[in-house]
C-alpha cells in the first residue's frame, strides 16, 4: 500500500481540499473495470453486489463529475440494469440514480422505492420502519434489524421521494421511521447499531439517528411547521447534547473500523443541523484535516468504501455557504427548517450544492463571512449590544448583507431591526424596493410579480440591509414551494444578488486575508483623499490591501483618510488616491494644491468606483484642465503593467474581471490603464474601472471592474512605482529601457 503524501500536517485552505478531492477522484476512476463497475467480480456473487459500484459511482456525482461523461453514463447503465438484494445496496443506487439527470432511470428509481418501502419490519414486529440487510417483507421469524442498515434504507427514502418518486406506500412510513428511532434512542441521547444493556452510544450511530430524525421532521412534521413535533425536536436536542459533549476527529465509542463511515455521517447530521460546531469544534476543519493527514500518496485513504465516504465527506462540507442564520435570544428559531429547506430548493434551482449554518455574533468574523448573506428572524423585541452591533458592522464593512425577515402581523420585531439600521446607518434611510429592483424585475434571475413588503439600506455601491415583511419564513419552513414559489424564488434571487450571480466555489472562499507573521522592510505612505462628492467609497478595500501589502511584499502601508488636496502635508505622501461614484470637483485650492503634490513629484492613483461614468468624465475633464494636457493609455510594455524592475511587482496581462465587464467583452487581458503625464512621467495614473469596491474582496452586483485578485494585484504595482525614490522612477522610464508610456 501506499504511503501518506507527507508527515505534516496539511494546511488547510481551499486548494489543499481541492486537491485531495481531485486525487481521490482519479483514484476511485482508476479502480473502475472496463466493464464500467468496481465490483471485486464479474457475476453476482454475494448479497452485497453492485453495492462497491453504487457508492463509487454516488461519490463522483458528489465530486460533480458529469453524469453524462461517457465512463459515468457507462456505469450509471450497468448499476441501474443489475438485480440487486441488499438494503444498502437498493438504498445506494436510489441516491445515485436521484442524483442522475433526466428521466432515463425514473422507472428504475420508483421501483428501487417501493423496495425499501416494502422491506421493513411490520408494525406488528414491534420493530415497525426498522431495516435489515435483506427485505423482511416476507420474514417469518423473529423481527431482525440494526441502525445502519435503517439509516440508509431511511436515506434511500428520502433522496428518492426528493427527485419526485412517488409512491403510496409512503403514506405511513415516516411515523414508522420515527417511532423506531425515538425508541432506539439511548438514555443519554445517542443510538448504538442496536439498542441493548452492553450497546454503548457511538459516534456514527448517533449521526445516523441526529440525521434520520431531521430527515422526519421534515418530511412528517413539515407542512405543520412542526408545531406537533415535540418528540422529535426533543429528540434532536438531546442527539445535540450528545455531541456537544462527545464530538471528535474519531468515531466516540466506536470502532476505528467504521471510522470514515462515522465522517460521512457526521458531515450528515452537520449539514441537517446546520451546526457549524459540536463541542466548540468546527466539525468540517476537524473532519478535513483529519483526513488531510491520513490521505495516500496515491490519492486514496487505503480501500474504495473509506475513500468513497473521506470524498463525499469532503465534497459535501467544502460546499459554499448559501446563508448563515443568526441565532440570538429566544425567537430567532421559531421557523426552525426556514433556511435548511431554502437551501433545499437552491439546490435544485441551481444545480449545485450548498451549506448553511447557525451563527451568533459571538463567532469569529471569519465566521459570519463564510456566507454572503447574515439571515435574521424573529418575532418579539431584539436588543443589540455595543460588541454585536460592532460585529454586524464589521460583516457589512467587509461585503455581507443582512436580510432581516419580520412576520406579518408582528411590529416588535420590525421595530428592532429600524433601529437597528438607524444605530448603524445613521445617514441612511430604509426604502421600499422598486418593481424594477434587479431583485423583483428578473435581472437577478426570477421576477416577482406580487413580492412581500421588502425595504433596503442602501451605500452608494450595494444593499447592506434588507427588511423583508411577510410570510417568506413560515413558507421556508413549510416547505411549500408550489403554493409560495415566489418566496423560495426570492431567496435564491437575493442569494444571487449577493454574490453577483458569481459561482462561490467553496466555504473557503471568503475575503479574509491571514496576517502573517513577518516583518517589514519599509514603510509607504499614502493618503484617502476627499472632495465635495461621494468620495468615501468601500473604507474596507484598504485595510485589506494593507494585510496584503504586508504578506506580500513586506510593505506598511500607513494610510491617512480624508486629507484635503489643499492640505499643505500632502508632500509627505508617496501616493494619493481618489475615487468616486458621482462628479468629481476641485476648488481653486484644491487645484493649486494638487498641482503642488504632482510638481513636487507625487503620484495621484485614481479609479472610477463600479465604473461609473459620472466620476470617470469630471475627471479626466478637472485633471485635464490642472496639467493642460490629454490622456494617454499605458503600453503594454510599461513597468507598471510588465512589473519589469519594479521591485516586488508582478505582471498584470492575467487580470480577471468582474461578470458585468467579462459581459462587455473583456476576459484575462492587461487592465486598461490610462495617465497623464508630466513631462516623460505618468503622474495620474487612472483605471476607467473598477478598483475601490473590488478591494473589499467581495462580489458587488453589478461592479464595472477587475476581480478581487486584480484589484490587489494592480494596486500593489500602482503602489510601489509611487513609492519608488524619484530618481528611481526616472531611471526605470527612460527612453532607454523602451519602457515609457507613450502617447
Amino acid at each position: 500500500m501506499a504511503g501518506v503524501a507527507s508527515g505534516d500536517e496539511p494546511q488547510l485552505n481551499a486548494q489543499t481540499v481541492n486537491s485531495a478531492v481531485s486525487r481521490a477522484v482519479e483514484w476511485i476512476k482508476s479502480q473502475r473495470k472496463d466493464a464500467g463497475h468496481w465490483e471485486p467480480a464479474d457475476a453476482p456473487g454475494d448479497r452485497y453486489w453492485a453495492g462497491d459500484t453504487a457508492l463509487a459511482t454516488l461519490a463522483l456525482l458528489y465530486a460533480n463529475e458529469d453524469a453524462r461523461e461517457s465512463d459515468m453514463a457507462k456505469s450509471l447503465e450497468w448499476l441501474a440494469a443489475q438485480p440487486v438484494t441488499a438494503t444498502y445496496v437498493y438504498a445506494l443506487r436510489a441516491h445515485v440514480l436521484a442524483l442522475a439527470p433526466g428521466e432515463k432511470y425514473r422507472k428504475r428509481l420508483e421501483s428501487d422505492l417501493d423496495w425499501l418501502l416494502d422491506s421493513p419490519n411490520p408494525p406488528a414486529s414491534g420493530l415497525g420502519g426498522a431495516f435489515s440487510y435483506e427485505s423482511l417483507k416476507n420474514v417469518q421469524a423473529s423481527p431482525m434489524y440494526d441502525n445502519s442498515n435503517s439509516q440508509f434504507g431511511v436515506l434511500g427514502v428520502w433522496m428518492a421521494t426528493e427527485a419526485g418518486a412517488r409512491s403510496e406506500k409512503l403514506t405511513n412510513f415516516w411515523r414508522l421511521v420515527e417511532q423506531h428511532w425515538l425508541n432506539q434512542q439511548n438514555a443519554d441521547g445517542g443510538w448504538s447499531y442496536q439498542k441493548g444493556q452492553d450497546q454503548l452510544s457511538t459516534g456514527s450511530m448517533t449521526a445516523a439517528g441526529l440525521t434520520t430524525m431531521y430527515v422526519v421532521l421534515d418530511r412528517a412534521y413539515g407542512r405543520s411547521g412542526q408545531r406537533k413535533a415535540e418528540n422529535v425536536v426533543g429528540s434532536i436536542n438531546r442527539a445535540l447534547d450528545w455531541f456537544g459533549g462527545r464530538f471528535g476527529p474519531e468515531n466516540p465509542s466506536g470502532s476505528a473500523q467504521w471510522q470514515y463511515y462515522y465522517l460521512y455521517g457526521v458531515e450528515r447530521a452537520g449539514r441537517a443541523s446546520g451546526r457549524k460546531y459540536f463541542r466548540d469544534r468546527d466539525w468540517f476543519r476537524v473532519g478535513a484535516s483529519w483526513l488531510l493527514s491520513k490521505q495516500q500518496a496515491d490519492g486514496s485513504w487505503g480501500g474504495l468504501h473509506d475513500t468513497c465516504f473521506a470524498l463525499m465527506f469532503l465534497c459535501h462540507g467544502r460546499a459554499p455557504i448559501f446563508y448563515n442564520k443568526l441565532e440570538k435570544g429566544d425567537d430567532w428559531d421559531r421557523t426552525m427548517r426556514d433556511a435548511a429547506n431554502l437551501v433545499r430548493f437552491s439546490q435544485r434551482n441551481l444545480e449545485r450544492l450548498f451549506n448553511w449554518q447557525i451563527i451568533s455574533l459571538d463567532n469569529t468574523i471569519e465566521d459570519l463571512l463564510e456566507a454572503p448573506v447574515l439571515y435574521v428572524s424573529g418575532a418579539g423585541t431584539w436588543e443589540f449590544n455595543e460588541a454585536e452591533r460592532l460585529r454586524l458592522q464589521q460583516y457589512v464593512d467587509r461585503g455581507g448583507m443582512i436580510l432581516a425577515a419580520a412576520p406579518p402581523g408582528k411590529s416588535e420585531f420590525r421595530t428592532s431591526i429600524e433601529e437597528l439600521a438607524r444605530d448603524l446607518w445613521p445617514r441612511l434611510r430604509l426604502q421600499r424596493l422598486r418593481p424594477t429592483h434587479p431583485l423583483l424585475s428578473g435581472a437577478v434571475q426570477t421576477p416577482i410579480d406580487h413580492p412581500p413588503e421588502l425595504l433596503e439600506i442602501r451605500s452608494d455601491t450595494r444593499t447592506l440591509l434588507l427588511l423583508m415583511c411577510g410570510d417568506a419564513p413560515a413558507n421556508w419552513n413549510r416547505y411549500a414551494t408550489r403554493e409560495a414559489a415566489a418566496d423560495f424564488q426570492l431567496g435564491v434571487n437575493i442569494y444571487l444578488y449577493a454574490t453577483d450571480k458569481t459561482t462561490i466555489e467553496s466555504r473557503f472562499q471568503t475575503i479574509e486575508l491571514p496576517y502573517l507573521p513577518r516583518e517589514d522592510k519599509r514603510t509607504i505612505r499614502a493618503a484617502r483623499m476627499k472632495f465635495d462628492g461621494r468620495w468615501d467609497v468601500e473604507t474596507y478595500g484598504w485595510e485589506r490591501l494593507k494585510t496584503y501589502m504586508h504578506n506580500e511584499c513586506g510593505i506598511n502601508v500607513s494610510v491617512s483618510s480624508g486629507v484635503s488636496f489643499a492640505d499643505p502635508a500632502l508632500k509627505d505622501f508617496a501616493a494619493v488616491h481618489v475615487t468616486g461614484i458621482g462628479p468629481f470637483s476641485l476648488n481653486s485650492e484644491e487645484v493649486a494644491g494638487l498641482r503642488r503634490f504632482l510638481t513636487g513629484g507625487g503620484t495621484l492613483i485614481a479609479d472610477a468606483a463600479m465604473g461609473k461614468s459620472e466620476f470617470l468624465d469630471s475627471f479626466e475633464t478637472v485633471i485635464g484642465d490642472v496639467l493642460k494636457s490629454e490622456p494617454v493609455r499605458l503600453p503594454a510594455n510599461s513597468p507598471i503593467l510588465t512589473g519589469q524592475r519594479i521591485e516586488q511587482a508582478g505582471p498584470l496581462n492575467t487580470v480577471e474581471y468582474r461578470r458585468t465587464t467579462r459581459a462587455e467583452g473583456r476576459s484575462r487581458e492587461t487592465p486598461p490603464l490610462k495617465a497623464f503625464m508630466l513631462a516623460d512621467r505618468p503622474a495620474v495614473i487612472y483605471s476607467p474601472l473598477d478598483i475601490s469596491v473590488g478591494l473589499v474582496g467581495s462580489n458587488v452586483y453589478e461592479c464595472r471592474g477587475y476581480d478581487a485578485a486584480g484589484c490587489l494585484a494592480i494596486m500593489r504595482n500602482l503602489l510601489l512605482f509611487a513609492g519608488m525614490p524619484p530618481a528611481e522612477r526616472t531611471r526605470l522610464l527612460s527612453p532607454a529601457t523602451d519602457s515609457a508610456p507613450g502617447r
